[in-house]
């Protein structure tokens, strides 16, 4: 045997002669049908031996295949084991993410399952406010431009709605006796309520007078939901509230931006694979593409 068989073409026989199939073979290695066939092949010339007999529908080993595999089964258990051994030694990475709360709390935390499942590997570390003690692998900010000086993606814009429980839609009175909710930035109303009745159209009176104004978005939604008042709230954030039917839609109008959510990678940042892996998997999720300068 004057070229020794590859490594591919022996790991696909072993595979095969495990489970006695090309079909099932293939999907455990993640390749096609015919991909195997033909390393199979290539391993039999190679090695000018045949190893598997078809009988009717179904293969089976020659007696030679049978030794092969069974030496071969032993060997690829050892390289597996010295794999892992090796990657235990390796100490697990770690990416730092800064998000505004709003954002970590109620739309980044519910896809964190998606995250252990496509980095089963990489700790995160999520931030809700800065600290100078960290160097952040990520930011996600808040604002309507990209930032200097690194690689900035809108992830998505904001897409305010007003929304209510429905128990106080369906109750007149009860609705005109309630709250117009509002949230505040350093003691001043952001101006939500303001953009909503320019886009709708509708006449301040035929909302309530009162106001409640909290310190957090989070607040307010809270507040919207137990029924004590009218929101302005950015869908992306109430996606769960609106899918249970915690809170109702009271108008069609959607009031686009300008602000929305943007990621921040420094260009030292941006060559490390975990960044580059994280963002693209971030980006997908906010329906957006791939990471741009």
């Amino acid at each position: 045997m004057s070229v020794p068989p590859s490594l591919t073409s022996l790991r696909a026989f072993a595979t095969v002669g495990q489970c006695l199939s090309f079909t099932e073979g293939a999907h455990r290695l993640g390749v096609t049908q015919s991909a195997v066939s033909r390393q199979i092949r290539q391993l039999e010339s190679t090695l000018d031996i045949t190893l598997f007999r078809r009988i009717g529908n179904s293969i089976e080993l020659t007696e030679a295949g049978a030794v092969l595999h069974e030496r071969l089964a032993g060997a690829f258990d050892l390289m597996d084991e010295a794999v892992l051994e090796a990657r235990a030694t390796v100490p697990r990475q770690k990416l730092t993410l800064l998000a505004p709360p709003t954002f970590g709390t109620r739309w980044l935390s519910r896809r964190l399952v998606s995250f252990r499942q496509r980095f089963p590997d990489l700790d995160l570390s999520l931030h809700l406010s800065p600290d100078d003690n960290v160097r952040f692998d990520c930011v996600i900010r808040f604002g309507t431009d990209p930032r200097d000086r690194h690689s900035s993606t809108r992830l998505m814009v904001e897409q305010h709605i007003a929304v209510c429980a429905p128990d106080l839609r369906d109750d007149p009175e009860r609705l005109r006796e309630s709250c117009l909710l509002y949230v505040l930035d350093r003691a001043l109303r952001l101006p939500t309520w303001d953009n909503w009745f320019a886009a709708t159209r509708h006449d301040r009176r035929d909302l309530p007078e009162n106001a409640m104004e909290f310190a957090t978005l989070d607040m307010v939604i809270q507040a919207a939901v137990t029924g004590a008042g009218l929101a302005v709230v950015d869908r992306n954030m109430i996606e769960s509230e609106l899918a249970s039917g915690a809170l109702i839609q009271i108008d069609p109008v959607v009031v686009t931006g300008p602000f929305g959510y943007w990621l921040d990678i420094s260009t030292e940042r941006l060559a490390r694979s975990r960044v580059v892996h994280f963002a693209r998997w971030l980006q997908q999720l906010a329906g957006t593409g791939q990471v741009r300068g």
